[in-house]
């Protein structure tokens, strides 16, 4: 019997050869699904984890501990009994505050100890290793006056000073990484100019204890491996944390970011075992019905064979046997073949965690385990109606045409679960961020839906076609579309094609749409082509050193972001005159950047400058009181603030002489004040101060004697002096006593070379504070200043949400206070060179970070939507390959008849022409038919379920996400259904026509 079998194989082998193939695509899809999952899943994790920002990577726990020389082993010992992390190590700091002094200057510091700390700095001389030995920062340095070699005491309130040796100076490396991350000894700020408060000085364990502090603040800091978050062996890391948390004590205090970002990850995986299992699934069952419709078509050409068997009383066992072999050997062959080829795709996929092989392996086996059974079942239920039919019936050269009402009854329930799957998928889509299965299914959904209407459609419209291309007199169009009207598998094959371009449709627009999506989030989260985040001495200083670095302004843009504001606002302070060069300003912002920018910086009186040599000052203290003194305020070419003290002020009229240096070239004339003798202490109350001249050394300086080039503080809540104008000579009178408390009095006058109130942009749903009528704005984390509202726009680069844009220049000048929180960043345009960076080190910018949006749009690319959107493309176009093997089958099939009809027409004079318009027309419409209808379905589709899976995993939605059909991929699609379908129809019409001249005689 096998050899029968085996020569029927042989006799029928292109049948048996997409048997073959087809049970061997559906058993490598099965089998290579799990592997890709888990795959993906581990991508997942790695992706999210390594991009994350670094809080999410770290566990801290803080405390008070007792001082001493070895609190540092106190602190290991405690915390590390509280926090533990699988395969996570912690270090130890402990910290005490006080006052830092040199040569007369002091100011407040931070004196600590860390664990492994010299291994993150970046040190000029060398780590301390004695008692006594410290660090202090670059800043900190430049501020005191302080290099390696010199000696500063460090003092706590009521404690004896500690001598302290410089060893060197450091900066720290990599300040946004996760070492840094959450810890106080981190939180430096990109443009700090009170550089005490964000810059500790780093010392021995030892020295801190000699501080002789009753307590001192400590941290236990753990980096969390990836390891931990993947979830292996079943550990959880939340829950973990949460525990450690609860168990904490009353001393310690645990705080992580980390479960977040766990659950963050557990939905991302979510995501790709959801959308990686229903596009695994369609494909199966796709493939299930294609080796339906491949068995029943070659079983039409098995109906003699077995019509003779029962003819002349073969065993119906015997019959079974001989038929299903047919069917079943070539799909076991195809099995193994798959099986293989499935594993093999599998280690192209992506690696694997090696602790979840064996999970992997199992899924694997199973997955294809059912895709064989289900190959199987779907051959054995399409060789059936073969077997059970009569010996007439199965020695017809063309079957039977009997359709039955269980077909129509079973086309209708599928159409009505159809539309009632897509109507549930299309109210649960209005939820923004949630994806079920059922609307993940809701494209396969809506093709079924229209394939089977189109289906039944189409044999009655090529019966009336026919008609009239008969009545006509156009014989080919006729006789093609005739056989199109009364092949009884016609529509099977037009609906298979339909279902197979409508999901490689519906997956080529899904990947589109998110590609877009992910595109235009990476340049709004970037805000350039490429983006330097740095470390400046000041916003002046980070001004002036991305201008030095590109003198032509085409390159490059000193930014700075602030997000410390009230109600998650963030400033986005730009250097206005460059922007527009750098910015990838996209459309749905709103305004065009270059008249926006021009609205923020209208014209302002020229700053006042002022080079190195002599200053003289002619001043008048009008009556006697407390001595005050007079102080010059600068600002270098370098952006770094400088005073000059003119020192006491003899009551009078008398000039005072003082030599300035260390303006680099000028210095810019920022203010004048009015101070009390001892540094810090407010001025004396109601003095009256008359300037008659300043003189440098170009000469007198005329707008320092006019009192419209004067302003006060900007600040609400902060008395300045009163400007006046007393015979040719600017007269300052110092506040009066504060009326209440909270009031700051100071005798700082400004020099007015900006608009006040300050033009800012702000998005739509941003809101200044202060009374109605004065807006107010906290720039930079600090003192609010009076702005005015010059634009608005739909969203801002770079910012999340609320937000404004303001001119850095203007806003420097205007903001008096430091700032806290500043983001100090470079923008940089496209096709900036390398080199740039080297070029703002050499200015003095430390350059902690380097970001491009290319950079971006490949971390949105191996998140957990775009991995699920890759296998649904995949899996669209292998079925699109399906349905060009089930195509083959049918032609394959119906050749020897068509041929034989085709060849007895040509014996009574038809032309060889007419052959090939009659076999090239007949599969190209049902071809074109075809794919037409499954682009409709899959726009359809896509119009009334607008993103089955989400785009972004934390339902980002700054700008428009786009959603639903995308023209140019459904096009996309349509060319490659065309080309792959095409061509198959192409080949089977060929051989129809070299078939049909064979047997034919003339041409």
């Amino acid at each position: 019997m096998l050899a029968v079998v085996l020569g029927a194989i042989r006799a029928r082998r292109a049948q048996a050869a997409t048997l073959f193939l087809l049970t061997a695509l559906a058993v490598a899809a099965a089998t290579a699904a799990p592997w890709y999952v888990v795959s993906a899943a581990r991508s997942v994790a790695i992706a999210d984890v390594t991009g994350a920002p670094a809080a999410q990577r770290v566990v801290l726990a803080t405390a008070r501990v007792e001082g001493g020389t070895d609190a540092d082993a106190t602190v290991r010992a405690q915390a590390g009994r509280v926090v533990d992390i699988r395969g996570a190590t912690g270090t130890a700091s402990v910290r005490v505050s006080g006052e830092l002094a040199h040569e007369g200057i002091e100011q407040a510091a931070t004196v600590a100890f860390r664990d492994e700390m010299c291994d993150h700095l970046t040190l000029a001389g060398s780590c301390p290793a004695a008692a006594g030995e410290v660090l202090v920062s670059d800043r900190t340095a430049t501020r005191l006056g302080l290099a390696a070699g010199d000696r500063a005491t460090f003092t706590v309130v009521g404690k004896r000073p500690v001598e302290l040796r410089v060893t060197g100076t450091y900066q720290l490396r990599d300040p946004l990484g996760p070492y840094w991350a959450v810890s106080v000894l981190g939180r430096a700020s990109g443009t700090d100019t009170a550089a005490g408060a964000g810059d500790p000085v780093f010392t021995t364990a030892e020295t801190v204890g000699l501080a002789d502090a009753p307590e001192l603040f400590a941290e236990y800091h753990v980096v969390v491996p990836v390891e931990a978050y993947l979830g292996v062996d079943g550990y959880d890391l939340a829950a973990e944390i949460d525990r450690q948390q609860d168990h904490s004590g009353p001393q310690w205090r645990v705080e992580s970011r980390a479960p977040a970002l766990v659950s963050r990850v557990e939905r991302e995986q979510w995501l790709v075992d959801l959308g990686v299992s229903v596009a695994a699934v369609q494909l199966l069952l796709l493939c299930w019905f294609a080796l339906f419709f491949a068995v029943r078509h070659s079983a039409e050409q098995r109906r003699p064979d077995i019509g003779w068997l029962k003819l002349r009383g073969g065993a119906r066992w015997r019959v079974w046997a001989l038929a299903f072999q047919q069917s079943v050997l070539p799909m076991l062959a195809g099995a193994v073949a798959g099986a293989a080829g499935g594993f093999g795709l599998a280690r192209l996929l992506g690696e694997v965690d090696p602790d979840r092989t064996g999970y992997a392996a199992s899924l694997s086996l199973a997955a294809g385990g059912a895709a064989v059974l289900g190959a199987l079942v779907a051959a054995v239920v399409a060789d059936r109606g073969g077997l059970g039919a009569g010996v007439i019936d199965l020695l017809r050269h063309v079957p039977a045409r009997r359709r039955g009402w269980r077909a129509d009854v079973l086309d209708l329930v599928v159409v009505v679960v159809a539309v009632a799957g897509v109507y549930q998928a299309y109210v649960t889509d209005r939820d923004p961020g949630e994806s079920t299965g059922l609307v993940l299914v809701a494209p396969a959904l809506v093709a079924l839906a229209v394939a089977l209407v189109a289906a039944r459609a189409i044999g009655p419209l090529a019966v009336r076609v026919g008609q009239r291309a008969l009545r006509a007199g156009r014989l080919p169009l006729a006789m093609a579309a005739t056989h199109l009207a009364r092949r009884p598998g016609t529509n099977r094959v037009f609906a298979l094609l339909a279902v197979s371009v409508a999901l490689l449709g519906a997956a080529a627009s899904g990947w589109s749409a998110a590609a877009t999506a992910r595109e235009a989030r990476a340049t709004h989260d970037i805000g350039a082509d490429r983006v330097l985040t740095v470390q400046a001495r000041s916003r002046a200083h980070l001004l002036a050193a991305v201008r030095a670095a590109d003198p032509a302004g085409t390159q490059a843009a000193a930014v700075v972001r602030n997000g410390t504001g009230e109600a998650g606002q963030t400033v986005l302070a730009v250097d206005t005159e460059r922007f527009a060069r750098v910015a990838s300003w996209q459309e749905e912002y709103g305004p065009q950047l270059p008249d926006l920018l021009q609205r923020l910086r209208p014209g302002a009186p020229a700053g006042v400058r002022l080079g190195d040599g002599r200053l003289g000052l002619d001043a008048e203290v009008v009556d006697g009181g407390e001595p005050v003194r007079a102080v010059l305020h600068l600002v270098t070419a370098a952006g770094a603030p400088l005073a000059v003290n003119f020192g006491q002020l003899a009551v009078g009229r008398a000039a005072y002489q003082m030599d300035l240096s260390g303006c680099g070239g000028e210095c810019r004339l920022a203010g004048l004040e009015v101070a009390a003798l001892a540094p810090g202490a407010e001025p004396p109350a109601d003095r009256k101060v008359r300037i008659h001249g300043l003189t440098g050394g170009g000469g007198p300086v005329a707008a320092v004697v006019d009192p419209s080039r004067w302003r006060g503080p900007a600040r609400g809540d902060t008395r300045g002096p009163t400007i006046g104008a007393a015979g040719g000579a600017l007269e300052v009178a110092t506040p009066p006593e504060a009326p209440a408390p909270g009031v700051t009095r100071t005798g700082r006058l400004y020099i007015v070379d900006s608009p006040v109130p300050l033009p800012v942009a702000h998005t739509r749903l941003a809101l200044a504070s202060g009374s109605p009528g004065d807006p107010r704005l906290s720039l930079f984390g600090g003192d609010e200043v009076p702005v005015r509202f010059a634009g608005q726009v739909i969203a801002l680069p770079r910012v999340p949400g609320r937000g404004f844009l303001v001119d850095l220049e203007y806003a420097d000048r205007l903001a008096a206070d430091p700032g806290l929180g500043d983001e100090a960043q470079v923008w940089l345009a496209p096709g900036a060179p390398d080199a740039i960076a080297d070029r703002l080190r050499e200015q003095g910018l430390a350059v902690f970070a380097d970001d491009s949006i290319g950079s971006a749009t490949g971390r949105y690319a191996e998140q957990g939507p775009p991995l699920a959107l890759r296998f649904q493309l995949l899996a669209g176009a292998l079925g699109v390959l399906l349905a060009a093997l089930a195509l083959a089958v049918a032609a394959a099939v119906e050749r020897p008849d068509r041929s034989a009809e085709l060849s007895a027409l040509r014996a009574q004079g038809l032309s060889l022409r007419a052959v090939r318009l009659i076999g090239y027309g007949g599969y190209a419409v049902l071809v074109v038919a075809g794919v037409a209808i499954g682009i409709a379905a899959a726009a359809l589709g896509g119009a009334l379920v607008e993103a089955a899976v989400p785009v972004f995993v934390d339902d980002w939605a700054v700008l428009p996400v786009p959603t639903g059909p995308q023209a140019p991929a459904l096009l996309a699609a349509a060319l490659g259904g065309l080309v792959v379908l095409g061509a198959t129809g192409a080949v089977a019409a060929g051989q129809l026509v070299r078939a049909t001249g064979a047997a034919g005689g003339r041409r």
